[in-house]
């Protein structure tokens, strides 16, 4: 049966596709998808995947590109994937920087922990942290609770953590280990909220 004119075409459905894979199981994941729900209530299209690992960050790397070649061979490729890992003295952290590099993925490293990040919601912190340190301060600041995100954590507060991580790490980006602290959330960021598809 043919279109009457001027009858309005089905939309189509424009989400962009995004694949996080955190080496945190629990705080990680729970921050991407409010963060998800945030933009997506704010009017951004975006459909984002998030996948716990809990191992090293060669680990998370390798799970990661599993998981795209996954969606792939499924037809629903993801528009970009990123993994999440800590510094945390991994031993093998350059080892995961070039396999990232390797398997066209962003690897976003947070220096100390991604304590940082969630600590950059309510407070500007800009000094050195030990991983001791930090701790403390995130259990002052009430920012996680024994690795959970509590339900009145600031999440709309991401555009100011973003400014700070820009701040203090200038020349952020997706493969670098930035000074303590740091994180390059902002790369991630940028993707959940750009209105333009990356190939």
């Amino acid at each position: 049966m043919a279109r009457r004119k001027g009858a309005r075409r089905p939309k189509r459905n424009l989400n962009r596709r995004g694949l996080v894979v955190t080496e945190g199981t629990v705080t990680e994941p729970t921050y991407i998808e409010r963060l998800n729900q945030v933009l997506r209530d704010s009017g951004v299209s975006i459909s984002v995947t998030s996948v716990p690992v809990g191992r090293d960050p060669v680990s998370v790397v390798r799970k990661a590109a599993e998981k795209r070649r996954d969606a792939e061979k499924r037809d629903k490729a993801y528009d970009w994937t990123v993994c999440l890992v800590d510094h945390d003295n991994h031993a093998n952290l350059t080892d995961a920087v070039k396999l990232a590099e390797k398997e066209r993925i962003d690897l976003l490293v947070s220096n100390v922990s991604f304590e940082v990040w969630l600590l950059w919601h309510v407070t500007d912190v800009r000094a050195h942290q030990s991983a001791s340190m930090l701790e403390n301060l995130v259990r002052k600041h009430e920012v996680v609770t024994k690795k959970h995100l509590p339900l009145n954590f600031p999440i709309h507060a991401y555009l100011e953590a973003y400014q700070i991580a820009r701040a203090v790490d200038p020349d952020l980006a997706a493969g670098r280990v930035g000074p303590n602290p740091s994180s390059a959330m902002p790369v991630l960021i940028d993707l959940m909220s750009s209105a333009s598809k990356r190939s």
